[in-house]
């Protein structure tokens, strides 16, 4: 007689199943690494862009507090609003004058 093959079941049938579980699974763990929207390399840059954005978020609050401050004191406090008036818009009370001395070697 001759050789036969292997029948399903038989020993030597079994080393293609393991061939064939090991390429599923390995197929399926590079689609959980590498799938587009939901694998776990746009899960790490996603978190990244996340702590990003609650960063800036916690600056933009800070200085949204530090402006409503400001608002509150220009409107109530007059000392205040005489010294934004002078140092950033150059206003002056009124039979006021400016004299600017340049001084030797400066601007």
């Amino acid at each position: 007689m001759g050789t036969t093959r292997p029948r399903y079941g038989d020993k030597g049938s079994r080393g293609g199943f393991w061939v064939l579980t090991g390429l599923v699974l390995l197929l399926l763990l590079l689609w959980l690494l590498f799938a587009p929207g939901s694998g776990y390399l746009y899960y790490r840059s996603s978190r990244k862009e996340l702590a990003a954005i609650q960063q800036e978020n916690a600056r933009l609050e800070q200085n949204n507090a530090a402006l409503r401050r400001e608002i509150e004191r220009l409107k109530t406090d007059e000392a205040y609003i005489e010294k934004v008036a002078r140092e950033k818009h150059g206003l002056l009370k009124k039979d006021e004058r400016v004299y600017e001395f340049n001084r030797p070697g400066g601007k």
